[in-house]
């Protein structure tokens, strides 16, 4: 059974062998890979005669070491498809960053992204994403530029590089009146005053052991003292501190009358105001509090700090850190040199370290006043424009920083697809086809052109001449090609010229030609090699396939029952062993296998037999008394059996001599005829005339009562008619 079921794919059990030894059965099923050794099991049907007419076929059959070149071209295809397939995968994955607005664009940007290629520079690409602190710092001035009005903002900046300069010279004062020198200078001063203090103490104690009051020579004392210099001055202007020498002479303090021990006291007290130790430390303690008041006076936390604070943000937010950290520092400088003249401890260490703002704030000061400038020729239409075009030059820059990685994968991406480019068009097989095609001529295609001259001179023995030929045509994938053409008319189709006979010998010239060039005899297969339309050619294929099966295993399909016996005489007169199956179908399913001829094909000994069981069949309808079942039957079996009396005449009475839709008479057992006797005839007439009777293929009268036969009647019919059957063979062997 070729298939179960009508909606399932066709099937079927093929046993084979090699070498005349069998081999497994194999499974086959449509559409799925069968066993090897299958595949060289040649078909030919109605699509294969198109091809050999019409289209153009490559060679079957490869000579050892030339079948190379077909390999080799469909590996380098298969290669080339492969690569091709990596190449449209890669091709497809377009990156989202080309459809930005940036890369449409008229500016740089635009431009290498567009024309971006296997060869681009990656440092061409890194330099265009990068961009200066100048240049950030224009993608943030501009679009204020662009927004504000030019002149007022122009006036704003103007204003505000001021306020950036003033905290520029503030800073600058005060970083070199506290630089490290300057602090160092005034623990020196405060070292020295101190010193000189100490020393104008222990003269005082000295001096001034054995008076009353002690400190004398210290501060306190000394602004007492000088108080009292002023005062003198006002009450006896005419006289020198202290005033002493008259004897109406008082204290200028407590206005008391001088005593003697006073005025000495009085005398050695200005003495050693103007002794030098004295001096020399009054002159220092002056130089430390002048050297913290200048440091007082600096001014660094005014109240214009705040807002030049924020101008310098605002300008330049990177350098606010800076500046910020340059303030803290002086002020902790300030407030440790304050904390140290307050408590007379200068051994501090200095806070630290200052930075240098100085240039950076210059810088700032400039770059503003700049900006002032730009934005007031912003106010000019083309001096817009520019602007407008550097800021989306800016912005392309920045955004292609952001897509930077994705772009350097584009142009990997490019290069594999260049590289495959490059590698599928080396796996071309056009120099592989133009090699085979050589070869091929050298070897094989003329070997095949005779053969197929041979094959159409074989089949058309009594026919009309086919003046054709097979000729090599372009190749491809590294095998070489042939086609069918007319002799002197190379530009004709074939196809549409030949009639359908003749189309048919061409297309089995070529199928059979191909098979001569095989080194295998395998099976070859042919699914209705003639049709209606090839009467003229039928016997001239049947002798065809009868010589190629004296060769090989010859399978043929065919519905054509003259085709039929043209194959089944052909294969008696050349001694050809045959088998006759058919192929059959019922209501669910199709591909029965059976042996023997269908009824219309069998000749007259199978025939009897199949009307024998028929016959023998018949009698379980007729012992149930099933009378309407049997009655058919037995009518069917006499139909049949007047037309096998019919082709007993024709096969063995007459010996084939005159056969229906034969295209000749054979006379070679005409004498044999000469064996039918008188008996014979009569007996077969009256076997005939009785088949007359019963077969249901004559309207019987509804009035005349018909008796049906009984199974053993119709048993002793059939084998009346293999007895002279019988009885005429024997007589005609007897003729000699």
């Amino acid at each position: 059974m070729l298939h179960d079921s009508a909606n399932g794919p066709a099937s079927a059990v093929i046993t084979y062998a090699v070498d005349d030894v069998e081999q497994p059965s194999e499974r086959w099923i449509d559409g799925q890979r069968a066993v090897d050794l299958l595949g060289s099991v040649s078909f030919f049907d109605s699509d294969c005669a198109s091809v050999h007419v019409r289209g153009k076929n490559d060679i079957a059959f490869t000579p050892f070491g030339l079948d190379v070149l077909p390999s080799l071209a469909t590996g380098c295809k298969a290669i080339q498809e492969k690569l091709d397939s990596e190449r449209k995968q890669l091709e497809a994955n377009s990156p989202q960053f080309l459809k930005s607005t940036h890369v449409t664009g008229s500016n740089k940007v635009g431009v290498m992204l567009r024309g971006l290629k296997s060869t681009t520079s990656v440092e061409g690409l890194d330099l265009l994403a990068s961009l200066s602190d100048a240049e950030l710092q224009k993608l943030k001035d501009i679009p204020v530029q662009l927004a504000a009005d030019p002149q007022k903002l122009a006036k704003e900046l103007r204003t505000r590089a001021g306020r950036i300069e003033s905290l520029r010279a503030s800073l600058q004062a005060a970083t070199e009146a506290l630089s490290d020198e300057a602090v160092v200078a005034i623990k020196t001063l405060a070292e020295d005053s101190t010193t000189k203090a100490k020393a104008a103490q222990v003269a005082a104690q000295t001096n001034f052991a054995d008076d009353p009051l002690t400190k004398i020579g210290e501060p306190v004392w000394r602004q007492l003292w000088e108080a009292a210099r002023k005062y003198s001055a006002v009450s006896f202007p005419d006289g020198d501190f202290p005033v002493t020498d008259s004897e109406d002479a008082v204290c200028v303090l407590c206005q008391q009358p001088l005593q003697d021990d006073a005025k000495d006291r009085l005398s050695r007290f200005e003495q050693f105001v103007r002794d030098d130790s004295a001096r020399q430390a009054t002159t220092a303690k002056d130089a430390i509090q002048k050297a913290v008041q200048k440091v007082r006076e600096l001014g660094i936390l005014g109240d214009a700090l705040r807002e030049q604070l924020k101008d310098v943000e605002s300008s330049g937010k990177d350098l606010l850190p800076s500046v910020r950290q340059q303030l803290a520092t002086l002020i902790r400088r300030l407030r440790a040199i304050a904390q140290a003249n307050e408590s007379g401890i200068w051994t501090f260490a200095i806070p630290g370290p200052l930075g240098e703002v100085n240039e950076k704030l210059s810088a700032l000061v400039s770059s503003t006043q700049k900006q002032a400038t730009d934005v007031e020729k912003s106010a000019d239409l083309a001096e817009r424009q520019r602007l407008e075009n550097d800021l989306a030059e800016l912005k392309a820059r920045e955004w292609l920083a952001t897509v930077l990685g994705d772009v350097k994968e584009h142009v990997d991406r490019l290069a594999q697809v260049e590289c495959l480019k490059k590698a599928s068009k080396e796996t071309r097989t056009n120099s592989i086809t133009a090699k085979s095609k050589e070869l091929a001529k050298e070897y094989v295609t003329d070997h095949l052109r005779d053969a197929f001259a041979t094959e159409v001179k074989k089949m058309q023995q009594g026919v009309r001449r086919l003046n054709v030929e097979l000729v090599a045509t372009a190749g491809e994938f590294g095998s070489s090609y042939y086609r069918v053409q007319l002799v002197g008319a190379s530009k004709a189709d074939i196809g549409t010229v030949v009639s359908e006979g003749e189309h048919r010998c061409i297309a089995l010239a070529g199928f059979l030609s191909e098979l001569a060039t095989e080194p295998c005899k395998s099976t070859v297969v042919f699914d209705d090699p003639v049709t209606s339309l090839d009467h003229h050619w039928r016997s001239c294929f049947a002798n065809r396939l009868i010589a190629e099966a004296a060769e090989r295993q010859v399978v043929v399909f065919t519905h054509d029952i003259v085709f039929l016996h043209d194959l089944f005489g052909g294969a008696e007169q050349n001694d050809v062993p045959i088998v006759l199956q058919r192929v059959q179908s019922n209501r669910d399913s199709c591909g029965f296998v059976n042996d023997g001829l269908p009824w219309i094909a069998q000749k007259t000994l199978p025939r009897i037999d199949e009307l024998e069981k028929r016959t023998r069949a018949t009698r379980s309808y007729f012992d149930a008394h099933n009378d309407d079942e049997y009655e058919k039957a037995i009518c069917a079996v006499y139909s049949d059996l007047r037309a096998t009396v019919e082709r007993a005449v024709e096969e063995k009475f007459f010996l084939g001599i005159v056969t229906r839709h034969q295209d000749y008479i054979s006379l070679g057992n005409l004498k044999k005829v000469t064996a039918i006797t008188i008996d014979h005839c009569e007996r077969l007439q009256k076997l005939f005339k009785r088949c007359c009777d019963i077969t249901s293929a004559h309207d019987r009268s509804s009035l005349r009562n018909f008796g049906v036969p009984t199974p053993d009647n119709a048993i002793n019919d059939v084998a009346e008619l293999r007895a002279i059957v019988d009885d005429v063979k024997d007589k005609q062997k007897a003729v000699l």
